[in-house]
């Protein structure tokens, strides 16, 4: 059985009105600097026994070492946010693109180090 119908009916009803007051870091932001970036929130597609799909970020790495995140980053020229959170999953992960349904984005978050991400 698929998780897709009431987690999307859940996603609708959560988006149905703007969030005005909804919280940001974006008074932190280096230097008041806003990179677009993207991430998936990849749900498995198992009713009784749902995952997510987190990374965790090498620990070598230059910004946000060893941190689990979602698959994600910079939204490139040319790309939308969902374009954007589908290539880095599918780099990050070897998700295959076809293999994923989007069933919506989330509001923005603007971080403290400066993306906006969606």
């Amino acid at each position: 059985m698929s998780i897709i119908e009431p987690l999307t009916r859940a996603f609708m009803q959560g988006h149905a009105q703007p969030i005005p007051d909804l919280l940001s870091d974006a008074a932190f932001a280096i230097d008041g600097r806003a990179t677009p970036a993207a991430v998936l929130i990849a749900i498995t597609d198992v009713l009784h026994d749902p995952q997510m799909i987190l990374t965790q970020r090498p620990r070598a790495m230059r910004d946000h070492p060893g941190q689990v995140a979602f698959p994600g980053g910079k939204i490139d020229p040319g790309e939308d946010a969902v374009t954007a959170a589908l290539r880095e999953a599918e780099e990050e992960l070897a998700l295959p693109r076809d293999a994923v349904r989007v069933i919506g984005t989330t509001d923005t978050y603007h971080t403290g180090t400066g993306f906006i991400v969606t």
